[in-house]
């Protein structure tokens, strides 16, 4: 992409901005050989790489895609999940995991709209689940699951959708919610105007029944 004749690429793919030392070591180095000026990683947990010469664009994706996973068939814009139970000594689930399995939901036809995912495995919500498309927070008695949330210029809390949910279970109803959406939403609307339109009745009639 360029933008007031400066060119960025954002790589997706990148395990949700969790890296291993050699990993890093290797992305360093293909970064470092195309003379990329500046890098940062993204709200998202993707990776922009600024300011590089737009020729290069192309062949440095290549170098980096056995470093990337490979993103899902009409699949959510992201997910971004918080250290969890793993990396965390307050995450209470492992985050990663599940967001790992919810990168590979896929769908028949493109979604409507951006779908932001945020996963946090723990009450302290530190991907802010009530301001995503998708919210997904752990508690002690299991994930809840938020739908519609919004942030940016017109923000909207999202609406708890179900609660206590295993893994398997929420995983299972994301897949039930985007369908929903993907059915009923106009083009281009995100699941906030939606869940406006559409209210939070309906919407659990449709995903629980």
């Amino acid at each position: 992409m360029t933008s007031n004749q400066k060119t960025f690429t954002i790589i997706p793919g990148l395990n949700m901005g969790l890296f291993s030392p050699p990993e890093l070591e290797e992305i360093v180095a293909i970064i470092n050989k195309y003379d990329v000026p500046m890098t940062k990683i993204t709200s998202a947990q993707r990776l922009a790489l600024l300011g590089m010469d737009e020729e290069d664009q192309e062949k440095l994706k290549a170098e980096l895609k056995p470093l990337v996973r490979p993103v899902a068939v009409n699949g959510v814009h992201y997910v971004q999940a918080c250290p969890g139970s793993q990396w965390c000594k307050f995450g209470t689930s492992d985050s990663l995991a599940l967001g790992a399995r919810i990168e590979q939901l896929s769908f028949p036809e493109p979604l409507p709209g951006k779908v932001k995912i945020g996963i946090s495995g723990c009450r302290m919500s530190c991907t802010e689940p009530y301001v995503r498309d998708v919210g997904i927070f752990a508690t002690k008695k299991g994930w809840t699951l938020v739908f519609g949330g919004n942030g940016g210029g017109n923000p909207r809390l999202g609406d708890i959708v179900a609660e206590a949910l295993t893994d398997d279970q929420v995983v299972d109803l994301v897949q039930k919610c985007l369908t929903v959406y993907q059915q009923k939403a106009k083009y281009k609307s995100r699941t906030a105007r939606f869940m406006e339109r559409f209210g939070i009745d309906a919407f659990k009639k449709a995903v629980l029944t």
